[in-house]
Parts: C-alpha cells; sequence; structure tokens
C-alpha cells in the first residue's frame, strides 16, 4: 500500500490528516464548507468509517494502478480529486465532473489555492451522458455515488467512456440480503426521510457482494474484485467496500 503523503508545501497550506474535522476551511473566502462537514457526518452515520482517511484509502489504490487519465464521476466535495492530485507518485490528469455549479467553483478556487489546477479539470456536465469521447478513460472513479442511479444505465456510460482494460473503481455499501439488514435500512431510510430531511438519500438503492459483480458482469466487465473497508460485526451488517472492475 502507498503511504506516500502529499509535498510538503501542501501540507503547509492544508492539514489533510484525518483527525481534523474541517480540512481546507482556513483562507477560503467563500467559506461555504458547512456542506463538506454535512457530507463527511453523513458519511461517517452511513459507512461507520472517517470520510477523509477512507478517501486517501482509495487514492492509494488509484496511484498504485498507475492509470494517468483518470475521471471523477462526481466531484461533490472535491476532496478526493485535490487529494489525489496532490500525490507526488500520481502523474496523471483528473478529469472532475459535477452538474452542480457551485460545488465546481469551490472545487475549483481549492485547485488553485494549492497550486494544482493544471492537474484537474473541472466541469460542468449532466450526469447521465459525459462530455467525454468514447473509449477515452483509463480509469473511473464513482465515491458512494451509485446507489442513486439506474445501475444499468450507470454502467453502460462507464463502459462507453472506459479504454479497454480500463478499470472502474466503484467505493459504495454492499448490502446483504436478510431480513434483520431489511429492518435495519428501513428505519435508517425512516430516519433519513424525517430526521434528516434527506429524502434523495432514502430512496437509495444498494446491492449485496453477489448482485454488485453480476451487474458488472452484466455490463460487459470482465473481471471484478471486492474488497470490504471494515470488518462487519455480524453477517447482517452493511460494508463499505471498495469494487474494482476491469474492462
Amino acid at each position: 500500500m502507498n503511504t506516500e503523503t502529499p509535498a510538503a508545501g501542501v501540507q503547509r497550506k492544508f492539514d489533510f490528516s484525518p483527525p481534523l474535522p474541517r480540512p481546507f476551511l482556513t483562507d477560503l473566502g467563500a467559506r461555504i464548507d458547512i456542506y463538506e462537514e454535512g457530507v463527511a457526518g453523513f458519511f461517517k452515520w452511513r459507512t461507520g468509517l472517517d470520510y477523509y482517511a477512507t478517501i486517501d484509502r482509495i487514492v492509494d489504490f488509484i496511484v498504485n494502478t498507475r492509470r494517468i487519465r483518470v475521471i471523477d464521476l462526481l466531484t461533490d466535495t472535491g476532496a478526493f480529486a485535490l487529494r489525489l492530485a496532490a500525490r507526488k507518485a500520481f502523474h496523471g490528469r483528473i478529469y472532475s465532473f459535477d452538474s452542480n455549479i457551485t460545488l465546481l467553483e469551490r472545487a475549483r478556487q481549492r485547485a488553485q489555492l494549492m497550486n494544482m489546477p493544471q492537474v484537474i479539470d473541472f466541469r460542468q456536465a449532466d450526469e447521465a451522458r459525459l462530455p467525454i469521447e468514447d473509449g477515452f478513460a483509463e480509469l473511473a472513479v464513482s465515491i458512494f455515488n451509485f446507489h442513486r442511479h439506474s445501475a444499468k444505465e450507470f454502467l453502460a456510460e462507464v463502459v462507453r467512456i472506459l479504454a479497454p482494460e480500463g478499470h472502474l473503481v466503484l467505493a459504495e455499501m454492499l448490502e446483504p440480503k436478510s431480513t434483520l439488514n431489511r429492518l435495519q435500512w428501513g428505519w435508517r431510510k425512516l430516519h433519513l426521510r424525517y430526521v434528516q430531511k434527506n429524502p434523495d438519500g432514502a430512496e437509495g438503492v444498494y446491492y449485496d457482494r453477489e448482485a454488485i459483480i453480476q451487474l458488472l458482469f452484466g455490463a460487459g466487465f470482465r473481471q471484478v474484485v471486492v474488497q470490504g473497508l471494515k470488518s462487519p460485526t455480524s453477517r447482517h451488517e452493511g460494508v463499505f467496500s471498495l469494487v474494482a472492475a476491469t474492462k
């Protein structure tokens, strides 16, 4: 596992260490990072994992693939693209997409402050079809986003943009098919809808390990590897997992 840390100059500007709950906040003129704080809190509630430490584990994996044309399928907080770009061992370019112009502008501001706008291209795009030519990407990344989409349409678009031998990396909750798990998810859906006021989150569709593998093979991927990012306490517990598929 690659444990290389960002360059010293970047570390002085932004502290990437997981214990700090609000990296990137200092010196940002817009100061709208309460959104990112909410994302990190929700991620912890849903997965049981630290948001930034988990992104760093995904970055480690991607750096080790040595792929240089990376598509970030959802910019969101911008944390993934910026942390990957900050790694000295990464020598590629990141194309990061989102439909939300506010999030994109904040991400561009961060990239400028970190002196790395030449490494990342932030673009506004409809999630249904990306403005990328067929077979352009060497690697596509989706972090906690797959559950929001129609699986077949999402995977068909990823297959379109990936080059032969290209990789899709899904970081997503895998939920076992058990009565207890369904009851627990039912409670979480009620909590999301009525307590957290997040009806979109309550509509998410999650798959178990076998179902996600079948979906990926059905979409045209020839190899799938699944790695849980934490140890479940029981066979009924969902696990946030890294799913790597090769076209």
